[in-house]
């Protein structure tokens, strides 16, 4: 299961900037709310339906095996220091 990130800080009542959310955790939140999701470009967005605005984009996290090797490779050397 992929992670995801609130990328746009417009609507921090409902969702936390700093926690990483499953695509499953946003659908219900923004059901709960009387909102609605669309997937876009690889990424959630939530709407209102009443003002047809978009209160929230989600951009997927990537997992440890998706960085490529040379990005990871400084990381890995900046933790051994």
């Amino acid at each position: 299961m992929a992670d995801y990130r609130l990328t746009n800080r417009t609507f921090s009542r409902l969702w936390r900037r700093s926690k990483n959310y499953r695509d499953h955790e946003i659908r219900w939140l923004a059901r709960r709310r009387g909102m609605e999701v669309v997937d876009h470009k690889g990424a959630i967005q939530v709407i209102d339906p009443k003002t047809k605005k978009v209160v929230a984009n989600f951009q997927r996290v990537p997992e440890q095996g998706d960085i490529p090797v040379r990005e990871r490779a400084p990381i890995f050397a900046a933790l051994k220091t």
